[in-house]
């Protein structure tokens, strides 16, 4: 054991050794975590995502066709407040206008809402007041579609979709690609001169095409 103290002192290795092994240990650790870190950043993509933050009905009123559903009319108003986050470290979002369409048991009845194209920076969160209103609007609904409008009009809740189409491109790649966003929304019939029933944030479903770049 004297010899071993000894033999330490001398040559000063055996504290040393341990020190050198945690030095190297922490830069190797810290090399790995850039090496990931970039990784993420350049050459892993993540595609965007959305939530209803907020949204309020203000009307829902369906006429429906005689002889036949398809005939059917809608009278609506319609707010919903979204929010779109890039989740990417590097990479920033180009984005084309953007078509929003709002539909009721499948059936589509107000196409009318756009977002204009825009840059979306990297973990930015931008977010949109989308507000569409219709009076005798057609809508294409089949007779289940009646029955669920007047079994949901009961309750004064309504099921609504909203669905946002564009193309988007990543920053440094040129593939461009189709981005489809789709929002369930549970709606409660807000009277104008009540206070706002509360809306539930509601996540949305992100769908992106499977290609190279995309």
């Amino acid at each position: 054991m004297a010899f071993y103290e000894d033999w330490c002192k001398n040559n000063g290795d055996c504290d040393c050794s341990w020190k050198k092994c945690l030095i190297w240990t922490t830069i190797i650790a810290v090399l790995t975590g850039v090496i990931i870190l970039l990784i993420f950043a350049f050459a892993v993509v993540f595609p965007p995502k959305a939530t209803a933050n907020d949204a309020v009905l203000l009307r829902l009123a369906l006429s429906p066709g005689s002889p036949s559903p398809a005939n059917s009319t809608a009278s609506y108003n319609i707010t919903v407040t979204l929010s779109l986050r890039n989740p990417n470290i590097y990479r920033g979002i180009n984005y084309d206008p953007i078509a929003v369409a709002f539909s009721f048991n499948g059936s589509r009845f107000d196409e009318s809402a756009t977002v204009p194209a825009f840059y979306h920076k990297p973990r930015k969160t931008a977010t949109f007041h989308l507000t569409v209103n219709g009076d005798g609007k057609p809508v294409k609904l089949t007779a289940g579609g009646v029955a669920a409008f007047r079994a949901e009009n009961a309750t004064g809740k309504f099921g609504i979709e909203m669905r946002m189409d564009t193309t988007m491109q990543y920053k440094g790649r040129k593939t461009k690609c189709p981005l489809a966003v789709i929002c369930p929304l549970e709606l409660q019939l807000v009277d104008p001169e009540v206070a706002a029933t509360a809306f539930q944030r509601t996540k949305c479903t992100i769908l992106r095409a499977k290609k190279s770049g995309c």
